[in-house]
């Protein structure tokens, strides 16, 4: 089976280890001259420490984080961990942990190519397969994996539609003013919610800062959200305690997050992480899902190869990430709301705290489940 993989995200390499292992032939193309950096909060969800353990990767010489900060609107602050399951995640900048996959799916024997464009993309039918166009020569494939990212534009051009909605995010590094604790620290504060700032340690003294907002956020508070995270750093208590008064900032970039997309698979070609618009609408987590679509299109093709049951098989794959997304958004919703009174109780019931920290920052169950949760440990 020979298979295109265009990407070498987490997705598409993702996608390469899986298929190569699996005895596809594999080529995985990149346009960007390896290695490169990638504008990214460089967290990895415990969640996703799973993920990245099912492909073989070891992120344990990195700093655990076993526990998160949640600081509400009202200034409320909580600490608690994760499910027993799941006990830590990390940081992991993304120019180390692609080229981690990268370097996995060559050795699992895939063809890597990067500074490589694919100019367009046509769907098979049940006559032909799909094509790509490199170099401007149109090659037959038995299935093309497209992982371009969130901002790509082969998708659209295929045929797929555009994304439904969008948040916003912007980065940059800092480095801190003492020790950093090693926690993931998400800050809703007043003016963000229900986006957020956060500060996330790659080491003792050095952090991945950033502020993430929905794009009408940003319009109503004047469209800079460089702008906005430097006002964010200025102001907020927790920013000023863990960073200093004025951190300077290296390395700022920005970008979209794209959630929710239609169509996903069409005519032999398999979208897959931010080009399916599987992250998370609440928290903007796209690492562990951009994982799971990547290996999912693989054991789609490998377990039915190419054609109607693995299209059928992916799709199939992708239900939870739907349903989790339509939950999340209405976690988002009304999360502002309801925050500052559940996390004033989970102040005094640390197992309501570890319910929301374990369910409710990066690892959401069903949302009765969820509430049903909180019922419980009230």
């Amino acid at each position: 089976m020979q298979v295109l993989v265009i990407g070498a995200g987490p997705a598409g390499a993702a996608a390469a280890i899986e298929l190569a292992r699996g005895g596809a032939n594999v080529r995985l193309v990149e346009k960007s001259h390896w290695p490169r950096a990638k504008t990214c909060g460089d967290g990895i969800s415990p969640p996703c420490v799973v993920e990245t353990d099912a492909l073989g990767i070891d992120l344990s010489d990195r700093m655990k984080l076993a526990e998160g900060d949640l600081v509400t609107p009202g200034g409320l602050s909580m600490r608690s961990g994760w499910r027993a399951e799941t006990p830590w995640g990390t940081i992991v900048e993304r120019r180390d942990f692609d080229g981690r996959l990268v370097d996995a799916a060559i050795a699992a024997g895939a063809r890597f190519d990067d500074g490589t464009t694919v100019e367009a993309l046509a769907k098979g039918s049940a006559r032909s397969r799909p094509t790509a166009t490199i170099a401007g020569k149109a090659e037959p494939f038995d299935a093309i994996v497209l992982a371009e990212g969130a901002t790509g534009p082969l998708a659209s051009r295929a045929g797929f539609g555009k994304h439904k909605t969008r948040l916003v995010a912007v980065r940059g590094y800092a480095d801190s003013v003492r020790p950093l604790d090693p926690v993931f620290g998400l800050y809703f504060e007043r003016g963000i919610s229900p986006g957020y700032g956060w500060i996330f340690p790659l080491g003792e003294r050095r952090a991945n800062v950033g502020l993430l907002l929905d794009e009408g956020q940003v319009r109503r508070q004047g469209g800079n959200i460089r702008k906005l995270l430097a006002n964010w750093l200025a102001v907020s208590p927790s920013a000023r305690s863990a960073l200093g008064p004025s951190p300077e900032l290296s390395s700022i970039s920005g970008g979209v997050i794209p959630t929710g997309r239609g169509l996903r698979v069409a005519g032999g070609i398999f979208l897959a992480g931010d080009a399916a618009g599987v992250a998370d609408p609440f928290s903007a987590e796209g690492i562990s899902q951009a994982l799971g679509t990547g290996r999912a299109a693989a054991k789609a093709l490998l377990d039915n190869g190419p054609g109607e049951r693995a299209a059928r098989a992916y799709a199939q794959a992708l239900r939870p990430f739907d349903r989790n997304a339509r939950e999340a958004r209405r976690f988002r919703l009304g999360f502002g709301y309801v925050m500052d009174p559940l996390v004033r109780r989970a102040l005094h019931r640390p197992a309501l705290a570890h319910h929301l920290s374990a369910n409710g920052m990066f690892m959401k169950e069903s949302l009765p489940a969820f509430l049903l949760g909180i019922v419980k440990h009230w």
